[in-house]
């Protein structure tokens, strides 16, 4: 410790190391909608700072994701009569561009829906793990059927036309903009959006009281007012249904977010034991001792409720493989309390 000051007296110095070790930065927000008003084709990086033509979707749209905390996204613009294909080009060209993590649809029909749930399936089966998110509204059971026709754990349908702060007209869009942009800056997947504030909204026209339990089933988000604020009930992906029968594993948005962020960071944990790594007992070792030092911080964090020891192998037909096998079990966050009560008088 070096002398600063020659005045006699009582000094100290400290430093804060966090114990909260969460995800500090944002999660990356595509945006592809029609008309949104860009001046330039394809994708694009839209920044804090960048000036855009005011009243238009793409202004409106960032001052929304700017004021949840994002500091910047990518946006692509369609045109009015676009179909399928139109969409999934641009769904692509958006995928290689920004690489988003999550992906914000507007106006999208079933057709469209059903494939930007096959897209981003196959996107997090090649490690680049994408969510869905699109608004629908009117009418409930039409919103119900539509969740249930996609069926995605990659695909969240929120409901409700919502108004953004500032705006005349609402649109089931900024629904699902500002749902996007909550899941966006959640620093830790474990963390239940159960009556989740949505940022930037001021009021939404959504289900009634009795038509959300409708919607809940049918794995979709009712959006609802709660005062001068807009509340998401409880945040679900559309899958309800796994083989053809009922299983909501991966219903919970929380489910796939823990394991989207568990392999990635299991991914990233590993990269760097690459260099230079050789065929050795030592590297084996040296593998999992890093997955288990990893698991053991999601468990105290309360992001995994268990997971049994790594086990680390060499691919016998091809030495240059190695092979970590991990089990956890993922948090399934609890969203009821049921109060049963034995009454004497």
């Amino acid at each position: 410790m070096s002398v600063s000051s020659y005045r006699p007296g009582v000094y100290s110095s400290y430093t804060i190391a966090p114990s909260y070790t969460g995800t500090r930065e944002a999660l990356t927000v595509g945006v592809l909608g029609v008309s949104l008003g860009m001046e330039q084709e394809g994708p694009q990086l839209v920044s804090r700072g960048d000036s855009l033509n005011g009243g238009t979707k793409i202004s409106q749209g960032a001052e929304l994701l700017f004021g949840a905390g994002l500091g910047s996204f990518w946006a692509c613009s369609l045109g009015e009569e676009a179909g399928t294909e139109a969409w999934r080009s641009a769904l692509d060209a958006l995928g290689e561009a920004g690489s988003p993590d999550l992906v914000v649809l507007e106006n999208a029909g079933a057709d469209i829906l059903a494939m930007a749930g096959d897209w981003a399936q196959k996107r997090s089966e090649d490690q680049r793990e994408t969510l869905v998110f699109a608004g629908t509204g009117g009418d409930v059971s039409a919103g119900a059927a539509l969740a249930q026709g996609v069926n995605s754990p990659r695909v969240v349908l929120s409901f409700g036309e919502a108004i953004p702060q500032g705006g005349q007209s609402g649109s089931p869009f900024w629904g699902a903009l500002a749902l996007c942009a909550a899941v966006a800056v959640l620093e830790d997947p474990s963390v239940s959006l159960t009556g989740q504030v949505m940022p930037g909204l001021e009021k939404v026209t959504g289900a009634g009281h009795a038509q959300v339990e409708t919607l809940l089933a049918a794995g979709v988000t009712p959006l609802c007012q709660a005062g001068n604020r807009v509340e998401a009930v409880r945040v679900l992906t559309t899958c309800t249904s796994i083989g053809g029968n009922p299983d909501r594993s991966f219903s919970p948005i929380n489910s796939v977010l823990i394991i989207d962020f568990v392999m990635k960071a299991l991914r990233r944990s590993l990269a760097g034991l690459l260099r230079g790594a050789k065929n050795t007992q030592t590297t084996l070792s040296a593998v999992a001792s890093q997955l288990t030092v990893l698991l053991g911080d999601f468990l105290d964090r309360g992001i995994i409720t268990g997971f049994e020891a790594p086990r680390v192998t060499i691919q016998p037909d091809a030495p240059e493989v190695c092979v970590a096998r991990v089990a956890f079990t993922a948090a399934y966050l609890i969203n009821q309390i049921q109060i049963k009560a034995e009454i004497q008088l």
